[in-house]
């Protein structure tokens, strides 16, 4: 199960669709791709930047495609890589000496990332100078990152918490909420001045200030693998639910809750929402699905695509 926040785990932007083709890359380092298409579904290509390795989380910031290499597996092999969004340019190792990276965000000049072997948070110029591969220590399997209102926040797998930390690395908590999810939850996501995350049986929401806390803001009904997905926008919260192969939505208050707002997915993992439709990564079927924000012109088969699909 995967979240992230619009900028770290969705790239639609800018005209385009960005997204990761992970399986495979294990078997041949090197091997994999992050792929390209216009929003509308045309001018795909599967292979726009090669040279990856086990390739993750996307983010697009400052003109610029970031994404991680998870593999090697093993600490201080992972690297961030970075292109232009023409496509030029491409550097698979622009931050080495991570350690599994498996979450991106950025802001105030700054590039962040999870290093989920060392249980640190890394940090860089968006040049790629001043890397600190321990920014920020002491998380517990750090999976997932967002930042918002001049701080940063990620999800410590291992003990059920969400971390904060100011941008510069100060007042860091590792148990600034605790979630109702004893092993997650997988990532955080921010919007309209508050968090959210995936709980096994619900989608829990505190403010940024981490009060009013909320475990069940919103409760989906096939747990523990249920959720996988978050996104938001300025009205709408959606989610991905793997096992009943349908995405979720609701206003960003928790009202209007519709567990089928698009049905007919192929175990749904990654989501993102742009400004006129919602994307999502068909896992089992290896197709990248597309329908408007209001749920209507729904493709299943948007873009066909022979790997998995992060978003």
């Amino acid at each position: 199960a995967s979240a992230s926040p619009a900028p770290a785990g969705a790239a639609a932007t800018g005209g385009y669709l960005y997204w990761s083709n992970t399986f495979g890359a294990l078997e041949k380092p090197g091997d994999g791709v992050i792929s390209r298409a216009r929003l509308d579904g045309t001018d795909v290509n599967q292979k726009f930047i090669t040279g990856a390795t086990l390739a993750g989380m996307v983010l697009v910031f400052g003109g610029y495609l970031y994404w991680t290499n998870f593999a090697p597996l093993r600490k201080g092999a992972g690297t961030i890589g970075r292109a232009r969004l023409d496509g030029t340019d491409v550097n698979q190792k622009f931050i080495t000496g991570a350690s599994l990276p498996v979450g991106l965000t950025a802001a105030d000049g700054y590039i962040y990332w999870a290093n989920n072997l060392t249980g640190t948070i890394g940090r860089a110029r968006l040049d790629g100078t001043d890397v600190n591969q321990k920014f920020i220590t002491g998380a517990s399997l750090p999976v997932g990152l967002t930042a918002a209102d001049g701080y940063i926040y990620w999800a410590n797998n291992l003990t059920g918490t969400i971390g904060r930390a100011r941008l510069d690395g100060t007042d860091v908590n590792q148990k600034f909420i605790k979630t109702a999810q004893a092993e997650g939850p997988d990532a955080v996501v921010a919007g309209s001045g508050h968090l959210y995350w995936a709980n096994d049986f619900s989608i829990g929401r505190a403010r940024l200030n981490g009060t009013d806390v909320n475990q069940r803001f919103i409760a989906v009904p096939n747990g523990p693998s249920g959720v996988a997905g978050l996104a938001v926008n300025c009205r709408y919260i959606y989610w991905t639910n793997e096992d009943g192969n349908e995405i979720g939505r609701a206003n960003l208050n928790g009202t209007g809750v519709n567990q089928k707002f698009i049905t007919g997915a192929d175990f749904p993992d990654a989501i993102a929402a742009g400004s006129q439709y919602v994307y999502w990564a068909n896992a089992f079927g290896k197709t990248i699905g597309r329908a408007r924000l209001n749920g209507t012109d729904v493709n299943q088969r948007f873009i066909a695509n022979k790997d998995f699909i992060n978003l």
